[in-house]
This record gives C-alpha cells, structure tokens and sequence, in this order.
C-alpha cells in the first residue's frame, strides 16, 4: 500500500469517527432536551440511538441508562424501567437517587423484598430521607394488602375503552340520563400531533351516554369549544353552573408544557367557548394547574398544582368562592395530612364533603394510589388507603361515584392485568354486604337474662332505634355501613349499660355479638382489681385502669348518687381497719372527683372489718371450697383449713359502689 493510500484512509476513518461522535453528541442534546421538556416517549428514541453508538465512554452510557429507565418509570413502565436501572446499576452511575428509583420500580413490579434491599442501600447513602422508610412501609404493607385485598369487584369497561390512553372519568347524572365524560387519545381525537410524552395523539374529552337499559352509547368527542390541537382531559362536570371545567397543557417544541384550567359553560345543550380560570395570584406564573374537581355547589374547586408554597412535587390546592357570579379566592393548600413530598393529583369531591385524591407520597402499592381523606371520632384528619383491589401496584387514579350511598363508581389505571390500551377505565363496585348485632340483655350479679329490657342504637347517620328484648333477654339490630354505633340497655331497677360498635372500614358481612351486662340498683357491685400497698390508702396504678369502668357507669346514668364503701380483713395492722378503710374510701372518690364527677354524688364510707363479704355466684363458682351464701365472718374463715383462709381475707378486703338515690339534679 503506498503512502498517499495510507493517508487517505486515515483521513476517512478520522472523519467516520467525526461523524459518529457528532450524531451522538446531537442526538444526546435532543435526547436531554426532550426529557428536560417530559417528552418522555421522545427522550427514550434519541437515548437509545446515542446508546447503541457508545463503546468506551461508560460514565456517559450510565447516565443515558439510568434516564431512559427514568423515563420508563414516569410513563409508568415499570418492566423496561427495571432493566435500564439495573443497567446503569452495572455501569456503577453515581447519582445516589438511582437506587431509590430502581426500589420504586422493583415495588411496581412486586419484586418487594428485593425492593427493600434497595431502599436500604439508597437510606445508607442518603440517611435523611423519609422516601426511604415509606418505600419500606409501603413494600411491607403491599405484601399484607395482597394477602388479603377487600370485597370490590373491579371490571374493565372494554366498551368504552380503546387501545389508546383513556382516563379520569366522571360521571354525571343530570335528573334525566347518567354520563360519563373522559380522556381519550383514540383515533378521532382533534388534536394529531404526538405527544412527546406518551408518543400517542394529543388527548380529547368524549363523552357516553346510558341508555335506559344500562348499556353505554359509542364515545363522541366533544365539540371544538372544548377540544383542541392541544392536549385536554381530567374532565369535572357542575351542575350548578352546567359548565364543564378541564385541563389544557399546551405544548412547543423542547420545552415543557403549560397547563391550566379552563372552563366551558352549556347554554342550550351547547358548549361554548373555553375560558381560561384564573386560580392563581402569582406574577407571571409559570406553574401548572391541572385536574380540576368541582364542587357540587360550584363554589369550592380543588386542583392539583406545583405553584410555590406547596409540600414537594404537585400538590391538592382548594379555591372558594361565596356565589357562582364572583370570581375565585386565593388558591389554599389542602394541607400536610393530604400533601406529601411526592405527588397529590386527580382530586375529587364526593358529596361536597369528602376528599379522594390520588398520590405516590403515601405509604401505598406503588406508583399512584388512590386515597380518601377521613376524620376520626374527635375530628382529626387521616388518609385512607382504597387498597387492592381498587389499587395496584401500577397508577390508579381519576376515582368517580355514580350515586352518594353507594360504593360504586369508576376510576382509571394502567395496569397490565386485564387492560384493554395502556391507560384504562375501569368499573368498581362493592357487593351489598350485610351488618347486625344481637346479644342478651344480662344481669351482672346473677348471670341471669334480663326480659323486656329497653334497648336502644343510635346511629352516627342520625338513625335511632328502639326495642324490647324478649323473656329470653334477646335483642337484634341490622346496622348500616359505615356507621358507628351507641347501644344503650334500660330498664326499671338497674343502671343504663352502654356499648360502642363501628362498621366503618368493614369489607366482609359481619353480625357482632354482644351481651350487654347490667347492674342492680339495690346490691352494692364490688369494683374488682382495686389494690393498695399493705398498711397505705393511695390508690395503684393498677387500681386508676379498674376505675374506667366506674367512671362510665356516673356518665351513662348522670341521676344516680353512689356510696363508695371500702372493706378491709378483720386483721389489725399499724391504723385501725375503719381509719384505714375510709381514707381508701376517699381516694377512689377523690379521683372521681379529677375526672370530672361532682362531688355531690359521691359519699365515701369506710366499714372496716364490720361488714364481711357474702359469697356471690361469681365466687362459688371460682373456689369450689366457698357456697353460694356462705359469709366470711372470723368464725368461718377459723373453721376453714389454714390454706384457705388468705384467699378469704382477699375477698374481704374489697371497694365496692352502691346506689343510694336515683334523684339527682345537676
């Protein structure tokens, strides 16, 4: 080969190189542009072309790997996103973030106990956090879930469903006809550019109507004062505006989206033209505002938003309004109980008054999962996990109810299982499932049924009802769904008995059994568990717990004035029995008294060894040595055989209560 061949060859290889290094380098600029922009779909194509190109720049191939498994977790590809982690894993990238997301994935994928290793490896490099614990929590709790998901049956509405993205759906019933009106990215939808996210078409809102029979019409899209070039969906109907207000995101070439709310009122059964809300009090504002959800009054609208002041990610923003004529007050946060350092979206009202919302900051599946806010019986907030099978460990979102008493509804996932497109919408519905109670009215002294008691349940739904049990003592109640419940037992000569029950959170048919015990009036009742130190009257620890008891016995029969009266063995120790006897008599009423009772219905008395004990059923029955009747006065406890007599002097040294009047008037 001469020297001036040699030459030129070189000079063509170098240029090949050339040429190859800088299709990379633009392809590798498109490809961060695209992801910088949520162009996922985009940002995959050109990372994969620079990928295949790549042979010796690793700390490059690590980088572009572990974004392309980015991208697949963010559109919810959790299989590829896998295999991409554990590539730029092999490739050693240094960003401590990728074992937090390859543990997010291997949640997703129910790969949990691998998932918490990751978590683990990811909390050892970045201790502070709390992502890290809430993963672990959340692959712990799954594995629970799963064992045991609740009775909703859950139904792919294939008729309504395309192979293309359809979600968030939202049920309308009109007084005339049900609809549903949601997100599609099918076919007819106007917009026919790609979206640089899902690499399908821009979504359009359609809507179905159901016919009398129950079957659903063939989705239509609606018409252009709604739908646009761009990309609309998260539809929320009012009734009291008959408006229907949704999300724009406009998109332009490499640079991220603009999204907000717009709103389009029905005049005549037509659609006109979409205004722009205007939510947000911030100069120049360049946040999103997305998946509106009106209130049935049209005057409160919840959104989710990643505007400044907020928790971390997007989170649920509420905006109020005094009438439908005024315009929108400053946006407020929902709150720390509902918004976390991940992500709140697709909130929605359910009767003005209770708050769904879908989240990844929660401990939950995995990816979006759907949760309710709830309050307690003292009124304070916490979340409520749907769990499986309502969610998954894919994204499950966009929750809608057809009618306020039921739980049934619809809302939309891109789970594998059973999925028509990628995202889907899916009907849910919770079987009729049956609660009752039923019991026996009882004597507590006897253990003998009480016949015709009055017995009472009262509903936190505002139900109340009210029977007599039978001669037998039996009473029976149906009980209604999410619900709690006070059973309260009366009748002539006896103290009210009381009983708390809840079907709230209940998925399976229950009956509650339960015997409700009531005290005789005219009996003194020993209070059991009542202990003091030997020679000493303050009241044990021990004896406060046994105290409870009594203290709902004084609230649940508010007339009634006691004697507190407290026995001791016929023993003498340092003090006289009586002295002694009525300084512990007057420590159980001196706490009686801190919690709130008034003095004025307690009467201490202390009876030393004067009144020994009388031998009940619940005694007989526990030492078989003791008759029903016996009393253990000096002269029988001498005449029992040695080892028998302490249990004795136990049952004598006794606090008991007894009511001495029925008047009292506070």
């Amino acid at each position: 080969m001469n020297t001036m061949f040699r030459k030129n060859v070189l000079v063509f290889v170098v240029c090949l190189c050339l040429s190859y290094n800088g299709f990379a380098q633009d392809a590798l600029k498109k490809a961060d542009m695209a992801f910088a922009a949520n162009e996922y779909s985009f940002a995959i194509t050109y990372y994969k072309s620079v990928f295949s190109k790549i042979d010796n720049d690793n700390q490059t191939k690590a980088r572009i790997a572990y974004n392309i498994g980015l991208c697949n977790k963010r559109i919810s590809k959790p299989l590829e996103a896998q295999l991409w982690f554990e590539k730029a894993i092999e490739l050693k990238h240094q960003d401590p973030a990728l074992f937090l997301h390859y543990a997010d994935v291997l949640r997703m994928n129910e790969q949990f106990d691998k998932a918490i290793e990751y978590y683990n490896q990811y909390k050892l490099l970045v201790p502070r956090d709390v992502l890290a614990d809430k993963g672990i929590e959340s692959c712990k709790m799954a594995k629970q879930w799963l064992k045991d998901p609740t009775e909703y049956i859950i139904t792919n509405l294939t008729y309504l469903n395309s192979e293309f993205i359809d979600y968030s759906p939202n049920y309308v019933w009109d007084g005339n006809k049900s609809s549903i009106y949601f997100s599609s990215s099918r076919a007819n939808a106007m917009g026919d550019k790609t979206h640089g996210g899902s690499g399908q078409s821009f979504a359009d809102i359609f809507v179905s109507h159901e016919d009398a029979k129950g079957a659903w019409s063939f989705p239509v899209p609606l018409n252009d004062a709604i739908n646009s070039e761009h990309e609309e969906g998260t539809p929320s109907y009012s009734l009291a505006t008959k408006s229907m207000f949704f999300t724009r995101c406009t998109y332009q070439e490499n640079a991220a989206s603009m999204c907000k709310i717009m709103e389009s009122k029905q005049v005549d059964k037509t659609w006109i033209k979409a205004e722009t809300v205007h939510v947000s009090d911030i100069k120049k504002d360049t946040s999103d505002y997305v998946h509106p959800a009106i209130s049935k009054n049209g005057l409160a609208l919840y959104f989710s938003s990643n505007r400044p002041g907020g928790y971390g990610g997007y989170d649920i923003w509420v905006c109020t309004r005094l009438s439908v004529q005024e315009p929108w007050g400053k946006p407020k946060n929902a709150g720390n109980v509902v918004n976390t350092a991940g992500d709140e979206v697709f909130p929605y009202l359910r009767n003005d008054s209770i708050l769904y919302f879908s989240s990844n900051g929660h401990v939950g599946m995995g990816g979006l999962d759907i949760f309710r806010l709830n309050r307690d019986a003292k009124g304070r907030e916490y979340v409520l996990n749907l769990l499986p099978p309502v969610n998954s460990t894919f994204d499950d979102y966009g929750i809608t109810f057809r009618q306020e008493g039921k739980e049934e509804g619809y809302f939309s996932s891109n789970r594998s299982k059973g999925s028509k497109g990628s995202d889907d919408i899916y009907h849910f519905a919770l079987p009729i499932l049956t609660y009752s109670i039923s019991g026996k009215i009882i004597n507590e002294l006897t253990d003998s049924p009480i016949a015709y008691a009055n017995v009472r349940l009262i509903g936190s739904d505002g139900s109340s009802l009210e029977l007599f049990s039978d001669k037998d003592g039996n009473y029976a109640f149906s009980l209604n769904p999410q619900t709690n419940y006070v059973i309260i037992a009366i009748h002539d000569g006896f103290l009210n008995s009381k009983y708390k029950i809840s079907t709230y959170g209940l998925q399976k048919d229950k009956t509650f059994d339960v015997n409700l015990y009531m005290t005789q009036i005219d009996i003194p009742v020993e209070i059991p568990n009542i202990m003091y130190d030997v020679n000493r009257w303050e009241l044990r620890p021990e004896s406060i717990v046994a105290l409870e008891k009594l203290l709902d016995i004084l609230r649940d029969n508010p007339h009634i004035i006691i004697e507190l009266s407290s026995h001791t063995d016929y023993r003498v120790g340092r003090i006289s029995n009586e002295e002694l006897s009525q300084l512990r008599a007057q420590s159980v009423v001196n706490f009686l008294i801190a919690k709130g009772i008034s003095p004025n219905r307690l009467v201490a008395k202390g009876y030393g060894a004067t009144r020994p004990k009388k031998i009940d059923l619940k005694y007989s029955e526990l030492y078989s040595f003791l008759k029903l009747g016996d009393v253990l006065t000096p002269e029988y406890i001498q005449s029992l055989p040695e080892t028998y007599r302490e249990t004795c002097h136990q049952i004598n040294r006794r606090t008991e209560f007894r009511v001495i009047s029925t008047e009292y008037k506070n």
